[in-house]
C-alpha cells in the first residue's frame, strides 16, 4: 500500500516519539527539515518516569523557547541534603551553578513530552504520527526503505527517506534491524520508585540518606508531591503495595502511611552500549544507542545532548549536502565519548550508595563528611552533578 506520507518527501525518518524522538523533531523542525516522527504507542502514559533535566538540556530547551515554559512545570532544586540516618553529612549547593540556570529542575517526563510534542504545531514541515510501528528496514545506497505497521488499519506502508533515526529505547527495533551490535551489562542492586503526597517538611530539596541497612533518595515534584527511590532489600520485580513506604520509614524515619502514593515501580540498573551510533543512513539516539544507570538521572539528559548534536549533522547532510559517513562518525565519537563519563559517574555514584553493613557504612560517611563535601572537591560537585563537566555536552561545531 501507498505511504500516505509519499507526497511530503521527508528528508529524516524518526522512529519513537519519547522525550528525545520529540526533541529532535522539534530541533529538525526549527531548521526548516522535513521530517515524519512516528510512534507505535497512541497514548503516552501516565507514569512521571525521569524527573531531572539538567542546565544543557535547559540551553537545548532555550533555543527552542522553551527553557522557562518547561521551568515553569517543574520545581527548581537548589540543594541536596545528604544524611546516614544519624546525622545530615552535607549539603551540595546547586544555586551556585552560573547562570542562568543555577538550579537542577524536577518535572516528570510526560509533562515535558507534551511539550514537545504540542510545540510541533509550531513547524510546518514535521509530521508526527501515532499508532506506526517500524516492522522493515531495507538500507539503500542514498536513501533508507522503512516498512510502517498502522495498528489501527493493519495496513503496511513503505515510507523512503534519505536519513533515519532510531529513537524508540533500550528495546530498540530501528536497532534490531540495522544490525548494530551492543554490550548489556545489569548491575545487581534492584530499586522500587514511587511518587507520593508529600506532607513532609523537606521542601524543595533532595535528600540523600544513604545508612547501614540501604539507602533512599528522595526529590521534590510538582503538585505538591516527592518521589521516593529506595535500595531493595528483596530480590524481586514484585512487592507489597506499601514496600516502598515501609523502606523510607526504615531507613529514613519518614511516616508515609497517611500520604496518598501514586505509583510502585520496579527497576534494576543496567548499561548498554552500541558498537557503534549510526550503520549507513540510519543513526541511533538516546536510549536505542546506549543506557545508563538511571541513579543520578543523567539518562535522559544525555539523550538530549545526542538529539541536539545529531541536528546539526542532519541539517548539513539535508541542507548543504554534505557527506553523510564522516558527519554520522563524529556525531559517534563525540557522543560515545560523552556517554563513557557519564555512565561511569552514574555507575560511581550507584556503588557508593548501595554499600552495606555497617563498616561500609561508616566508611562511606567519613569519606563523604570529610572528602567530598568539603573544600576543593565540594566546590566542584555542584556542576559535576548538573553535568556541566561532561565532554561534548553542549553544542560543537562538527567538521
Amino acid at each position: 500500500m501507498a505511504s500516505p506520507f509519499h507526497e511530503l518527501q521527508p528528508e529524516v525518518l524518526i522512529v519513537g516519539a519519547g522525550p528525545v524522538g520529540l526533541l529532535l523533531a522539534n530541533l529538525l523542525g526549527a531548521a526548516g527539515v522535513r521530517c515524519v516522527l512516528v510512534e507505535k504507542r497512541t497514548e503516552q502514559g501516565t507514569h512521571s518516569r525521569a524527573i531531572g533535566i539538567t542546565p544543557p538540556s535547559l540551553l537545548g530547551f532555550q533555543r527552542l523557547g522553551l527553557d522557562q515554559k518547561l521551568i515553569a512545570l517543574g520545581v527548581r532544586v537548589e540543594e541536596a541534603v545528604v544524611s546516614d540516618g544519624r546525622r545530615t553529612l552535607g549539603h551540595v549547593e546547586f544555586r551556585e551553578l552560573p547562570a542562568p540556570y543555577p538550579f537542577l529542575l524536577a518535572v516528570p517526563q510526560i509533562a515535558t513530552m507534551r511539550l514537545l510534542a504540542d510545540n510541533l504545531a509550531a513547524f510546518p514541515s514535521v509530521t508526527y504520527r501515532t499508532g506506526l510501528e517500524l516492522v522493515g528496514l531495507e538500507p539503500q545506497p542514498d536513501k533508507v526503505r522503512v516498512r510502517l505497521l498502522d495498528h489501527g488499519t493493519q495496513a503496511e506502508w513503505w515510507l523512503d527517506a534519505p536519513m533515519m533515526v532510531g529513537c524508540d529505547g533500550h528495546r530498540s527495533t530501528a536497532r534490531e534491524l540495522s544490525g548494530i551490535g551492543l554490550v548489556r551489562h545489569r548491575y545487581r542492586p534492584q530499586f522500587f520508585m514511587g511518587d507520593f503526597e508529600d506532607r513532609t517538611t523537606l521542601g524543595r530539596r533532595a535528600h540523600l540518606f544513604f545508612t547501614a541497612r540501604g539507602s533512599v533518595e528522595s526529590f521534590p515534584l510538582p503538585g505538591q508531591l516527592r518521589r521516593w527511590v529506595v535500595l531493595a532489600d528483596v530480590a524481586t520485580e514484585v512487592a507489597p503495595p506499601d514496600y516502598v513506604a515501609r523502606r523510607v520509614r526504615e531507613l529514613a524515619g519518614f511516616d508515609l502511611a497517611g500520604s496518598r502514593q501514586f505509583n510502585q515501580v520496579h527497576f534494576q540498573p543496567e548499561r548498554l552500549l552500541c558498537a557503534r551510533y549510526y550503520r549507513g543512513r540510519v543513526a541511533l539516539c538516546g536510549d536505542a544507542a546506549h543506557v545508563m544507570s538511571p541513579i543520578g538521572g543523567q539518562g535522559m539528559n544525555n539523550g538530549f545532548a545526542d538529539a541536539e548534536l545529531l541536528t546539526q549533522a542532519l541539517v548539513r547532510i539535508c541542507r548543504e549536502d554534505a557527506a553523510t559517513e564522516p558527519l554520522l562518525r563524529q556525531y559517534n565519537d563525540y557522543r560515545r565519548r560523552a556517554f563513557r563519563v557519564a555512565a561511569a559517574r552514574a555507575a560511581r555514584g550507584m556503588w557508593l550508595g548501595t554499600r552495606t553493613g555497617y563498616w561500609a557504612s561508616a566508611g562511606r560517611s567519613w569519606l563523604i563528611e570529610s572528602v567530598l563535601l568539603r573544600p576543593p572537591v565540594a566546590e566542584r560537585l555542584p556542576g559535576y552533578f548538573a553535568m556541566l563537566t561532561i565532554p561534548f555536552n553542549f553544542a560543537v561545531a562538527l567538521a
